[in-house]
């Protein structure tokens, strides 16, 4: 499709996917043709302002004042909790020689750390695993079902009520996490307002949390069918880092930037319509020849950080992927401290995650030998 129908017209879902790095590239970074605002298409609108779903100069304003509250240095400051977070699930996980890697970590350990950082009770992490649970388990006959967008909504409603609630708390008493930075976020004399506030909360446990749960996931995956490289991780934790990077560039855990036209463009010597879906494929994007050479092959020693789609790119570069990085990481040196065999089970009961705009697993049988 990259060589002879860089930009196509899916027959299915009507969207034009954008298969080209360049051109993906293009899409991502010129919102005032590619629109967020989904609502335009028929998308329906949460009444809140949702910052993945916003357009300049609505975005550039609320990214802004975000980032005086959510800075790498402000992540960073998490590291040694994030550590004993991760110590403390792989302890629960006691003696077992084999375990379901999604369920007993790589779900738990996000919603712990973000639980955390906000500064939310430990013991509600049930609740928000429930809640991410039954989006994760969604499959596509259920989402082309009558009254699946209400039901879904009125599930992201439990978890808005929640965390408003948490938000009107932090604003009368401050404290010392995350939420209450965010609570009282300003730039200039300019704050956040409280649904500004509770939606981005609620996108740090949606789309922060799976997005990490697929990237641990895929690491443990991609490092078992690359046993060469897990051996050179295990002996230079150094290339950690770089190692995840070429996870979210081969596998990158939200498969597409979904955008509007505005207008007519043409893009790749196809003229799109205004009004119409654009998908740009962060797949195929980060397997694009021209950009990146051997682009099938796992190789660590890739420099891509900065250049591929594994936290989308442009405007809506995910303004948490510095957590998100961070967390791999650490979870992947606490893993080889802890165990001196990992290998997942391909005979066992391994399942993909079945929403269609992400790519990870649902189950990840593993089976692990105590260091």
């Amino acid at each position: 499709m990259r060589d002879e129908h860089p930009v196509h017209r899916d027959p299915t879902t009507g969207w034009w996917v954008v298969y080209r790095y360049a051109e993906a590239r293009h899409v991502l970074t010129n919102p005032g043709t590619f629109s967020s605002e989904m609502h335009r298409m028929g998308f329906p609108e949460s009444g809140l302002e949702s910052l993945p779903q916003m357009d300049p100069p609505r975005h550039t304003r609320v990214r802004q004042i975000l980032g005086t509250a959510f800075t790498p240095a402000s992540i960073g400051a998490y590291e040694p909790e994030i550590v004993r977070l991760t110590n403390e699930i792989v302890d629960e996980i006691g003696d077992r020689d084999q375990v379901d890697l999604v369920a007993d970590l790589a779900y738990t350990v996000p919603i712990a750390v973000i639980l955390a950082i906000l500064g939310l009770p430990a013991e509600d992490r049930v609740l928000f695993y429930d809640w991410a649970r039954k989006v994760m388990n969604v499959t596509p006959e259920e989402m082309a079902q009558e009254g699946f967008l209400e039901a879904l909504g009125e599930l992201q409603q439990e978890a808005i009520s929640y965390l408003r609630e948490r938000v009107r708390e932090r604003r009368d008493k401050p404290g010392d996490d995350m939420l209450t930075r965010l609570a009282n976020a300003e730039l200039n004399g300019d704050r956040l307002t409280e649904d500004e506030t509770v939606n981005f909360a609620n996108v740090m446990f949606a789309g922060g949390h799976i997005s990490t749960t697929m990237t641990i996931a895929n690491s443990i995956d991609l490092l078992d069918l690359n046993p060469a490289a897990q051996a050179e991780l295990r002996q230079n934790r150094g290339l950690i880092g770089q190692a995840v990077e070429e996870v979210l560039r081969h596998r990158p855990p939200i498969t597409t930037g979904l955008r509007a036209s505005t207008k007519d463009v043409e893009v790749g010597g196809v003229m799109i319509p205004a009004n119409q879906h654009v998908a740009a494929s962060f797949c195929s994007a980060n397997r694009d020849e021209r950009q990146f050479p051997e682009p099938e092959s796992f190789d660590i020693h890739r420099r891509s950080e900065g250049r591929h789609f594994g936290f989308g790119f442009g405007t809506h570069h995910c303004i948490g992927n510095a957590l998100g990085r961070l967390e791999t990481r650490l979870v992947l040196n606490v893993l080889f401290d802890r165990f001196k065999e990992i290998s997942v089970d391909r005979d066992g009961d391994l399942a993909w995650a079945v929403p269609p705009q992400m790519v990870g697993f649902d189950k990840l049988p593993v089976s692990l030998r105590v260091a």
